[in-house]
């Protein structure tokens, strides 16, 4: 899920997502803009009046290559209709593998709506949960100024952040760190005895570099 701390203002807009990313998305995840697939499905004005282009969660190839974060996924902030107790809004359908038990149905997610996605890509701080991650391993271990790229598609990690620079492609992003127990309003776990809980990752996107 993508947290907005001290984003760029405001997202570059809602763009077509590629349909084979579409059970992909989490929230947080690298987006790259590309050429629209006349075979995807998507929404009349994405071909006209356009542009005709999509987004596609995966690596950043050269420097010059818009993208920026998915913001799409499972709750909180973004393009979703919001929480029920049971399940995320939108997701408790019963088509597919989703689940309709203690699920109130309301309205989907915008991916499932209209195949778009909102794309956030101008320098700022953001919070990524571990789900748009390539591990909890490397979300646990993320440290100051440390390098983070999206991972190359491969059709289960497309886009996900990563401090693997190997076949990666460009820096995309910059760590600052984990933030733990940020709600003001209930009791954190560390007050009451337990562990702090780990809830995203802070980075610094570092937008579109020439």
């Amino acid at each position: 899920m993508l947290i907005l701390l001290q984003p760029g203002i405001e997202p570059v807009g809602q763009f077509d997502l590629e349909d084979d990313d579409a059970t992909l998305v989490k929230g947080g995840e690298v987006g790259v803009f590309e050429a629209l697939e006349a075979t995807d499905a998507y929404a009349s004005d994405v071909w006209a009046p356009g542009p005709r282009i999509q987004i596609k969660l995966d690596r950043v190839v050269n420097n010059g290559e818009l993208y920026g974060l998915v913001d799409e996924g499972s709750s909180g902030y973004g393009t979703m209709f919001g929480s029920i107790i049971g399940a995320t809004v939108g997701q408790g359908t019963g088509f597919g593998d989703l689940s309709t038990t203690g699920v109130v149905v309301v309205g989907p997610s915008t991916v499932r709506g209209s195949g778009k996605a909102t794309l956030w890509t101008k320098p700022g701080l953001y919070g990524v949960t571990v789900q748009a991650w390539t591990s909890s391993v490397e979300f646990e271990a993320l440290t100051l100024n440390a390098d983070i790229f999206g991972d190359a598609a491969d059709g289960t990690n497309d886009g996900k952040l990563t401090t693997t620079s190997g076949g990666n492609g460009q820096q995309v992003a910059l760590g600052l760190g984990l933030s733990t127990d940020t709600s003001l309003v209930s009791t954190t776990a560390s007050a009451a005895g337990a562990t702090a809980s780990k809830e995203h990752a802070v980075i610094y996107l570092l937008g579109v570099q020439k």
